[in-house]
């Protein structure tokens, strides 16, 4: 059936034809989509913002070949009436008719710590994992586990799932994991690299297998957003990443500083900050942010078009970051690489940042083709030259389809 035409929505017949609902929460967001069938094809997908400011709802919905966009300002007070609203939107645009349409509903969830080595599905234990973690996770575990509860209060008949940002990166050897701390104190606290993106990572990995035809893969996969990250996979496993406790380690990026000097954010408080003001500063106020007064790539890109000397700074610092992971993760791997990938909003969009990142690798040669660097894609593209020593690719990625086949292995 088509969608806006007064259809009574799909037909639920077999399981085949069942829908799965993706959720991505955060303090004053939800994320959604929905996927129809055995091959997820996308049939919504839109959001609530400003949750607890002033709100404003989207919805796409497929009508034919195409999307609809409904878009409306409106008051969400919270979390319980961002997901009333979702649901009761999905049902006046034919999204769905009965709640039993639906085989699961997967969530994205930060962190679990070791608790999980894979997506689960929800249960007590996986609910107080979520808010055991909430320490290193603040800023994110706290709202998923709200909107986990809250669906399986309203809809006590469709299974949750939780799948875990840090997951995939459980099989990091210790070596890579551990930190140069007193061991006691690290064990008791679980006080060690989990790594995040992990959903990310897993998806690109198994492109990867298919795009090379390879069952295993060796990668460094360089997932560059708003928050941005570098994992080594090795045999299609997590080896190393950048990111560590928190997602604060690693690289620049659009609002977090990364790698530092432990000892800044001790000076900071014998300098009268508390732990709250370190933590935003650390967090929300550095990175590009902090560098140039933007976090947006883009915008940072315009300034340096107009001869801003900050923004230069700022995104020569950025790409730098990403070169020097780059060239370690190929030493772990001893230069067994089958490929360099960018994902992710910066990496599979702004040509300037791969660009730049590429020439600051000396160690190797990461030569650009230029055309396939302006060519337009819509999953992959090869972009390096026959002059580089790997093969660099754009992949993009998608974290919800990751999360759709794995409440469909877990739900079916």
């Amino acid at each position: 059936s088509s969608l806006g035409n007064g259809s009574a929505g799909f037909v639920t017949v077999l399981y085949w034809h069942k829908k799965i609902l993706i959720i991505n929460a955060g303090s004053s967001s939800l994320k959604y989509k929905v996927f129809l069938g055995k091959n997820h094809k996308v049939i919504c997908y839109g959001l609530c913002e400003r949750i607890g400011i002033d709100g404003n709802f989207k919805i796409n919905c497929l009508n034919g070949k195409n999307f609809k966009t409904y878009e409306k300002k409106i008051n969400i007070k919270d979390h319980t009436e961002a997901i009333d609203l979702i649901l009761k939107q999905m049902k006046t645009h034919k999204i769905y008719d009965k709640i039993t349409e639906f085989s699961g509903i997967g969530h994205r969830v930060v962190n679990c710590g070791t608790a999980y080595t894979d997506s689960v599905l929800v249960n007590d234990k996986c609910l107080k994992v979520i808010k055991d973690h909430i320490p290193v996770a603040p800023l994110h575990n706290p709202h998923e586990l709200k909107v986990i509860k809250i669906f399986m209060k309203k809809l006590p008949k469709v299974k949750n799932v939780a799948a875990f940002d840090n997951s995939f990166h459980s099989t990091i050897p210790e070596i890579n994991y551990r930190y140069a701390i007193d061991k006691q104190l690290a064990d008791k606290w679980e006080i060690r690299k989990f790594g995040y993106h992990g959903i990310s990572y897993k998806y690109i990995t198994k492109q990867m297998e298919k795009i090379l035809h390879k069952k295993q893969v060796n990668l460094i996969v360089c997932h560059i957003g708003n928050g941005a990250s570098i994992s080594a996979i090795k045999n299609s496993k997590s080896y190393d990443t950048s990111m560590g406790l928190t997602p604060l380690e690693g690289l620049v990026m659009g609002t977090r500083c990364g790698d530092m000097d432990p000892s800044v954010a001790v000076f900071l408080m014998r300098k009268g900050m508390n732990d709250e003001q370190i933590d935003e500063t650390l967090n929300k106020k550095s990175g590009l942010q902090g560098l140039v007064g933007s976090s947006d790539v883009r915008d940072v890109c315009s300034k340096l078009d107009k001869g801003n000397k900050d923004a230069k700074l700022a995104l020569t610092m950025y790409v730098k970051r990403i070169a020097k992971y780059i060239v370690s993760y190929a030493n772990e791997l001893e230069g067994k690489v089958d490929a360099v990938v960018f994902t992710a909003g910066v990496g599979e969009n702004q040509n300037y940042i791969v660009n730049e990142t590429c020439k600051n690798i000396k160690l190797f040669n990461a030569e650009i083709n230029d055309k396939k660097l302006i060519e337009k894609y819509n999953d992959n593209i090869l972009i390096s030259s026959n002059n580089a020593t790997y093969p660099i690719y754009r992949v993009r990625t998608d974290e919800e389809l990751m999360i759709a086949n794995d409440v469909q292995n877990l739900t079916k």
